[in-house]
């Protein structure tokens, strides 16, 4: 993937982690499913085990959306990085 691709996809991720909407629902599934496991009979393992899952794929979903834009910072730092040894470059030529 380009390093523009990357920025552009990070600035996305940064976009949706920071919106105020978006916290609160991710948190309000996660206490709903957290709140109905701890209220779910110990018998009913399949249940249980569903809304486990439920948490995890909540989990999953802010995972990959801060590695994303763990992944757009990196790729700026390496962009700055790139145009900083291409100054270099053009000023030690001329």
């Amino acid at each position: 993937m380009e390093i523009s691709e990357r920025i552009y996809n990070g600035n996305r991720a940064r976009e949706v982690l920071d919106n105020e909407s978006f916290q609160w629902a991710i948190n309000e599934i996660k206490n709903e499913v957290t709140e109905q496991w701890k209220n779910s009979p110990a018998r009913d393992e399949a249940g249980r085990e569903k809304l486990w899952m439920l948490l995890q794929m909540a989990n999953k979903l802010e995972l990959v959306l801060k590695s994303t834009l763990e992944t757009g910072q990196l790729a700026e730092l390496e962009l700055r990085h790139q145009r900083t040894l291409l100054e270099r470059a053009k000023n030690a030529i001329f």
